[in-house]
């Protein structure tokens, strides 16, 4: 594809990283519970806004991209100490790797290429830990989102709004 006179290509790895994101996304929205959809809000909102912000570099560094990744960490680690589940554990020890690059790559010489590679592969390990709890609850039968807190106004007197004659 190219625009003008820039020619764009994207590589197999990073586009496989798109393609299993937005599985995960897609998936943790639609058959996750309470924990896989916010998980999948949060990420795919801070894939909306990287595709902003990785332009804003400074000394060859993207404070943009770094800051936003110490922010959905932060969010994982809570996420991963107060759930139950066993996969943000493995998405936060994977964005901690991630915050970890960033940080190299302003006090190494990590070369670019490097630092988006490792960069791009642990996002692979992120998504995927998305997808597979997500198919975990699916596979165990459990229901897409609980009753007992379902996404519903609540009523004045503490109880649920019904939905659909429930």
């Amino acid at each position: 594809m190219s625009i003008g006179e820039t020619r764009i290509e994207i590589p197999p790895f990073m586009l496989a990283g798109h393609v299993l994101g937005w599985a995960a996304y897609g998936a943790g929205w639609l058959r996750g519970g309470h924990i896989e959809r916010f998980a999948a809000a949060v990420l795919l909102s801070d894939w909306a806004l990287s595709s902003v912000t990785f332009r804003w570099y400074a000394d060859g560094v993207s404070w943009g991209l770094a800051t936003q990744a110490v922010v959905v960490m932060a969010i994982f680690v809570r996420l991963a100490l107060r759930s139950d589940r066993w996969w943000p554990i493995v998405a936060a020890a994977a964005l901690v790797l991630i915050v970890l690059v960033h940080a190299l790559t302003m006090v190494a010489s990590i070369t670019h290429p490097a630092a988006v590679s490792a960069r791009v592969g642990l996002w692979m390990v992120v998504n995927t830990a998305l997808l597979a709890g997500t198919a975990e609850r699916w596979l165990a039968g459990e229901p897409a989102v609980s009753r007992g807190r379902a996404w519903s106004r609540r009523l004045p007197s503490g109880g649920l709004t019904p939905r659909n004659g429930q």
